[in-house]
């Protein structure tokens, strides 16, 4: 795979950032590339590694020791810098959402720039499962500048996840959006993060786009029954 001098960029600047969090007593995991996970002499195949990285995710939740959780957060970030596999990069950051920590928080958010869509979809997903202010400012930008429609697509639907007044301008802006597609997907993500059942039929944009510039739709412009049962047919 030929890397994106974007992507590049990215991950080199993420290298020195977790080389300034490690400091001078970084420590190799088990997983580390210079110790294959295999049993058999020689580099580990992708399922290996695949394999190994989900078994270390699983563990995470009884890793309790925080250093411990850094390192191994330092080791996936420097696994991940020179990853070209698109798909085990997507298990790295997998496998540091399941740690969290300083380290996992800046390959992440490094990640949401990733040259690969796919890539950039499933940090879409851990972002949203996270549903804090910051997940909601990142998603927002993708929402408005990533040029491949399944991610922004990922990122309003993650945005959904998100309880802040970002999640809901961000999707606010999508309902301009020309793609049908897009906007039932933003109406659908306001219905989750608001709360508010307005709809999220075609004829519901603008009642969605009153809410957001207004806070409230108007008791005049609700949606008969009778309005909905003739729309549906």
């Amino acid at each position: 795979m030929v890397w994106s001098r974007l992507g590049i960029a990215n991950w080199l600047i993420l290298g020195i950032s977790v080389a300034t969090l490690a400091g001078c007593d970084r420590k190799f995991s088990a997983f580390s590339p210079k110790t294959p996970v295999s049993s058999v002499p020689g580099v580990a195949s992708p399922s290996e590694r695949i394999k190994a990285l989900r078994e270390l995710a699983d563990k995470a939740p009884a890793t309790t020791d925080p250093g411990q959780r850094e390192s191994i957060c330092r080791d996936m970030a420097n696994q991940i810098r020179k990853e070209e596999d698109s798909i085990l990069r997507g298990e790295i950051l997998h496998t540091l959402a399941a740690y969290g920590g300083p380290t996992a928080d800046a390959v992440l958010r490094v990640g949401i720039t990733d040259p690969d869509a796919d890539v950039r979809v499933a940090v879409c997903d851990l972002w949203g499962k996270r549903g804090n202010a910051e997940a909601a400012k990142l998603l927002e930008g993708v929402l408005t500048s990533d040029t491949d429609k399944d991610v922004r697509m990922a990122a309003a639907r993650s945005l959904g996840h998100c309880h802040d007044p970002a999640a809901v301008k961000a999707l606010g802006s999508a309902l301009d959006d020309s793609d049908p597609a897009m906007q039932n997907r933003a109406m659908v993500a306001l219905k989750e993060t608001t709360g508010k059942d307005i709809g999220t039929d075609v004829a519901d944009v603008n009642r969605w786009r009153e809410y957001v510039k207004n806070g409230n739709v108007k008791a005049s412009d609700s949606t008969s029954l009778a309005r909905r049962l003739l729309w549906w047919n």
